[in-house]
């Protein structure tokens, strides 16, 4: 099995080939992390590294009465809460009927299982029984009835762990749910290096490293998509570490979406990350027995620098995430026509331009933007999708023909997600457009 519980000390140990991943049911039923990083013996127990002391000021539970060695406020959490006395980066937070808005989850109960979990409706790795395993860890607010089911995935020979999370309404009331993240990693290395990768049009995906410093530094996107400003994946790692040598932590959030990563340094200096669905303009009613999950992510660790990590991911992406018939298979190369012609192009310039791909031995010809109703600009003609004949001075099969004798496959540019005001279909069903 990749993930073992110890019955007796509260300890679930999550191996991989090569790392192992280690939390614990604390006191009061709160979900402790202890570890993540290169692989421990099986039956090791890091409980000793919760260091308890009276930080001083710091807030206890209840519970814990007059202990003020017991804070929440510095311990390390597996899924951090807002309002309980944790005044770090929260991983949740919920508006109650009757105003509140404190979330105290505690341990309830768990369930150890063989392959994947399932997240419907949601893109996710997915694996084989004998492959890895999966934990699902029942949390529970004793007072508000609200339910946040932690996913982990274990791919043991992949080196991934993946997280999840299902928050459910127990309660009798309608609960607004402002933020639910997808991953909360507390760790106590405090000499690390954040990097991620922000970018533009034409130039994405640039690399950025600097140190940590106490506070909060957050990377993310509120365009609607995952976007080319910042790329859903962030790397933690030693400050000496390169491609070759060193501690490094991949996280990748599989999702397109609004998302947010925030890594917090804090009083103490240990470190948080935090990361999900980005949480500002974020609201979703749960009704009683409502139920919300979040997007998978994906961590992966390297004891042996970026390249191994980057090596480990792209593996683990390609033979459990990718589908379909490319997902071994040779892809063809192809030519689009766009930069080479815009939107000036008839037959003629696009059987031209076919006949040298054919002559440098590609397999495709993609006819790009501008081959449909009056579009030549980029300010007009978006949503009337029918073939402007007149243009091409010939059928779109008639063109699709021709170019399939001379031995190339053809593919076409569509985008139907947008709208030029300027077009036949917006003056027929302005309504339809969404600004």
């Amino acid at each position: 099995m990749a993930i073992i519980y110890n019955e007796e000390k509260k300890v679930f140990n999550l191996e991989t080939e090569y790392s192992t991943y280690q939390m614990k049911v604390g006191e009061f039923g709160f979900l402790l992390h202890l570890y993540y990083g290169e692989r421990l013996e099986e039956d090791s127990d890091l409980s000793y590294l919760i260091q308890r002391a009276d930080r001083g000021f710091s807030g206890n539970p209840y519970e814990a009465r007059y202990d003020r060695t017991f804070s929440l406020d510095y311990f390390p959490q597996e899924y951090s809460c807002f309002g309980n006395g944790d005044y770090r980066a929260d991983s949740i937070q919920t508006v109650h009927a009757d105003g509140s808005n404190v979330t105290d989850l505690r341990y309830k109960s768990h369930k150890i299982y063989p392959g994947k979990y399932r997240l419907p409706g949601l893109p996710a790795m997915f694996w084989e029984e004998e492959e890895g395993d999966s934990l699902e860890i029942t949390m529970e607010d004793p007072v508000t009835g609200v339910q946040v089911v932690l996913y982990y995935g274990v791919l043991e020979k992949g080196d991934v762990i993946t997280r999840s999370v299902r928050v459910i309404n127990g309660g009798q009331t309608p609960v607004e749910l402002k933020k639910a993240m997808s991953l909360c990693l507390d760790m106590n290395h405090n000499q690390l290096d954040f990097i991620h990768f922000y970018g533009r049009h034409t130039m994405e995906r640039q690399m950025e490293r600097r140190p940590l410093h106490h506070g909060k530094q957050s990377v993310g996107s509120l365009r609607g998509i995952s976007s080319h400003h910042h790329n859903p994946f962030v790397i933690l790692c030693d400050k000496d570490a390169t491609e070759d040598y060193g501690n490094c932590y991949g996280i990748s959030l599989v999702y397109s979406g609004n998302f947010e990563a925030q890594i917090e340094l804090d009083q103490l200096n240990q470190v948080r990350a935090v990361m999900g669905i980005n949480s500002q303009k974020f609201a979703y009613t749960l009704q009683p027995g409502d139920e919300f999950i979040t997007p998978e992510v994906v961590m992966v660790y390297s004891g042996e620098g970026l390249g191994a990590m980057s090596r480990k991911l792209h593996k683990a992406y390609q033979n459990h995430l990718c589908r379909g018939k490319y997902k071994k298979q040779r892809r063809p190369v192809l030519l689009n026509n766009w930069e080479a012609t815009y939107f000036d192009f008839d037959a003629k310039k696009l059987l031209s331009i076919a006949e040298q791909a054919v002559n440098i031995g590609l397999d495709m010809m993609v006819l790009d933007d501008g081959w449909f109703g009056k579009r030549n600009d980029d300010n007009s003609g978006l949503g009337d999708w029918y073939v402007n004949e007149q243009k091409l001075g010939c059928s779109l099969a008639e063109l699709v023909q021709k170019i399939n004798r001379m031995g190339l496959k053809f593919g076409i540019w569509v985008e139907l997600e947008m709208i030029s005001e300027d077009s036949e279909l917006y003056r027929m069903h302005p309504d339809w457009a969404m600004v």
